[in-house]
């Protein structure tokens, strides 16, 4: 036996009008962020990886952080290179939204931008963080009314490798000069432990090991 045909599960109108629900809620509820697509320079076809990528573009639009007391993720760790930072968040986004916002500019003939990608940045000015997309949910919440009008990201704290940035976004760019705290990656900023270390620790050619003197 069919469904009902009485009955309707979703009409155009009704999707329609539960997305101007959603953009607007995330207007009132959500933060500015920067979008910030990733361009790949030299691909490596063997390992299908990427040895250079850099990022040019940025483009502002508003997504709800869905982690509402702290970010997720392992936190901060102690470890034996020093303190690691292993913060992850959920963002929310209107696929309309990000149809008219970053889709409709990147897009080319020859490749589409139909979601976001992992690997893309979302700089996060709440907190001057940014993350790294590692996954988009394309069906979550589960076809409401028929219809799938969010994108969730689920991200963690992006670790600089030399990327290049000239986005037109001085906090950002100014990651290329190193004067940014997002200049190197987490494990690496631990200036007070280095201060402490070499008060205490010998490198000298008696010493050659460090042995604490």
């Amino acid at each position: 036996m069919s469904t009902n045909p009485y009955f309707s599960q979703g009409t155009r109108s009704e999707q329609l009008l539960y997305e101007d629900i959603i953009i607007e809620s995330l207007k009132m509820y959500g933060q500015d962020v920067y979008y910030i697509p990733r361009e790949i320079v030299d691909r490596d076809r063997i390992f299908v990886d990427d040895s250079v990528s850099r990022f040019d573009n940025a483009y502002k639009i508003e997504m709800y952080i869905e982690n509402t007391e702290g970010f997720d993720g392992e936190g901060d760790l102690f470890t034996k290179f020093g303190v690691e930072i292993r913060d992850a968040a959920t963002f929310v986004v209107a696929k309309r939204r990000w149809n008219t916002t970053v889709a409709y500019h990147e897009q080319t003939e020859t490749e589409s931008f139909a979601r976001p990608r992992e690997g893309d940045l979302i700089y996060l000015t709440l907190s001057n963080s940014i993350f790294e997309i590692t996954r988009c949910e394309t069906q979550q919440p589960f076809f409401q009314l028929k219809n799938l009008p969010v994108f969730k990201l689920r991200c963690e704290l992006f670790e600089y490798n030399k990327e290049d940035f000239d986005t037109g976004i001085e906090e950002l760019d100014d990651i290329n000069d190193g004067d940014s705290a997002n200049s190197l990656p987490v494990e690496a900023q631990n200036n007070d432990f280095d201060e402490v270390g070499d008060s205490f620790i010998d490198f000298s050619e008696s010493n050659p090991f460090g042995d604490p003197s």
